[in-house]
C-alpha cells in the first residue's frame, strides 16, 4: 500500500497525513487470474483500486466481448459512472492475472469527503483525472485511425502492450486481431 500512498501524495496531491487516513478505511482483497472482479448487474458501490495485478474492463455485445479498459496498479477498477449514479454496473472486469486491491464501500468514501478536511480536493482531482482519461479515449476513438490508437498505446501504455493478450488490445482499439496483426506488420516493416 505504500506505493499507492506515495502516488496518492506526489500525483494527487494529497498531505501524507490524510493520505494515511483514507487509505486506513481500506480492506484488501485478493482475485486470481480469470475471476470477475465486478459482473455486469452489480450494484456499483465498491471504490476497488489496483495495488499489484491487471484486469480488464469489457461489455458483451451480441455475444461478443468488447474490451473497454484495462487496468493496472494505483487504477481505479470499477464502473466508474455507474459508481457516481449508484447503479448497477454495466461492464463486467476481469483479473487478467493475480490482483491485490484495497477497496472501500461508497458510504465510507461519502462519509470522508464530506467530514475530514482535503478529501473533497483530492476526490475532485481523482474525478479530473477519470474525466481526462474518458474524453482522451472517446475522442481517440472518433478521431484516430485504428493505426494511430495504436502507435498511442505503444508511445503511452506500453504497460498494455507488454501486460495484455494481443487479441484483447485488438478490441480495445475497435478492431480485429487480424487488423492488428497487419498494422503491427507494417510498423515492423518501416
Amino acid at each position: 500500500m505504500e506505493n499507492y500512498k506515495k502516488y496518492l501524495i506526489k500525483t494527487i496531491g494529497m498531505k501524507e497525513t490524510d493520505a494515511d487516513l483514507f487509505l486506513s478505511g481500506f480492506d484488501i482483497t485478493e482475485y486470481k487470474k480469470g475471476d470477475l472482479i465486478i459482473k455486469e448487474g452489480d450494484k456499483c458501490d465498491i471504490l476497488r483500486i489496483i495495488l499489484k495485478g491487471s484486469a480488464r474492463g469489457f461489455v458483451i455485445v451480441d455475444g461478443k466481448e468488447i474490451t473497454t479498459n484495462f487496468y493496472f496498479e494505483n487504477d481505479h477498477t470499477y464502473d466508474y459512472i455507474n459508481y457516481l449514479k449508484q447503479e448497477k454496473s454495466e461492464m463486467n472486469i476481469q483479473s487478467l492475472s493475480p490482483v491485490k486491491a484495497i477497496e472501500m464501500s461508497f458510504e465510507a468514501m461519502d462519509f470522508l469527503n464530506s467530514e475530514i478536511i482535503g478529501f473533497h480536493k483530492m476526490s475532485f482531482n481523482l474525478f479530473k483525472i477519470n474525466i481526462i482519461k474518458i474524453e482522451r479515449e472517446r475522442q481517440n476513438l472518433i478521431i484516430k485511425t485504428p493505426r494511430d490508437r495504436y502507435l498511442d498505446l505503444l508511445k503511452n501504455n506500453k504497460q498494455i502492450i507488454s501486460r495484455v493478450p494481443q487479441y484483447q488490445v485488438a478490441s480495445y482499439i475497435g478492431i480485429s486481431p487480424e487488423h492488428l496483426s497487419r498494422i503491427r506488420k507494417e510498423i515492423a516493416s518501416g
